[in-house]
């Protein structure tokens, strides 16, 4: 299998995105090496379950990939750190973060992460001057959380919400757009909602994303929620005084 390091640039794009608009993605990470083994991941099974933090990639060398994508006058709206595993395991990222900022040609940066890693101080410090943070937050409780993210022994539904908590506190200017995915069967129940509404409270979020299943995930046996069952959770959420977007293409 193909590994990031295989090839010469870590960047890719841009590609229309649904919320990103025009996204310039960074990927640092080998192929599916991740915190997390999500039934629902397009990329497939994670092969490498880890929590250990390294330079998997020289992000030295983004600036200079990404000058040239600039270079070409293409529409950027975001750079975004993506790719095929937990954005959040590279060290480093504020090199790629601080340049893009530095620009100042109004390209934002926006990093969608599982946030297994937000609880580590030094984590969050390098993520200070991003514009947009997307974390995952799918399980309402640690059952679900470990039926849905069947994460690394390490991460806990706990340490995510510290996380989380954590980070709004210390950079409330950087927009949080809250993604849950859901699984009909495991988080879509009265009962999960009212506990994701409680976990919303503590982290106050800027927007609450409800997403579902657009192509096949690790496991064949998601079923997609029909667009009448996004529609009650969103309105449940809303109710809860939270803004909600339903970002599934149901």
């Amino acid at each position: 299998m193909a590994t990031q390091q295989d090839f010469k640039t870590a960047v890719f794009g841009p590609l229309k995105s649904r919320r990103l608009g025009n996204s310039l993605g960074v990927g640092l990470l080998p192929y599916k090496t991740c915190s997390h083994d999500c039934i629902y991941c397009e990329c497939g099974a994670t092969t490498c379950l880890t929590t250990e933090r390294k330079n998997y990639y020289p992000v030295e060398t983004i600036p200079a990939q990404i000058d040239a994508v600039v270079a070409k006058n293409v529409p950027i709206d975001y750079v975004t750190f993506s790719g095929m595993g937990e954005p959040t395991l590279q060290c480093g990222l504020h090199v790629i973060i601080d340049h893009v900022k530095n620009l100042n040609c109004g390209i934002k940066t926006c990093l969608l992460t599982n946030a297994s890693e937000l609880y580590r101080q030094e984590v969050r410090a390098e993520l200070k001057n991003l514009d947009l943070i997307v974390p995952s937050l799918d399980g309402s409780n640690e059952e679900e959380f470990r039926q849905i993210n069947r994460p690394h022994p390490d991460v806990t539904l706990a340490k995510t919400m510290e996380g989380c908590i954590a980070f709004r506190k210390e950079y409330p200017a950087i927009a949080m757009w809250l993604e849950v995915f859901i699984v009909p069967g495991i988080n879509d129940s009265p009962a999960s909602l009212e506990r994701f509404t409680a976990l919303f409270r503590q982290i106050g979020p800027d927007k609450i994303q409800l997403n579902s299943l657009d192509r096949r995930g690790a496991v064949d046996w998601i079923r997609v929620p029909a667009r009448e069952e996004m529609e009650k959770i969103a309105d449940c959420f809303q109710n809860a005084g939270f803004c909600v977007e339903i970002v599934g293409k149901v």
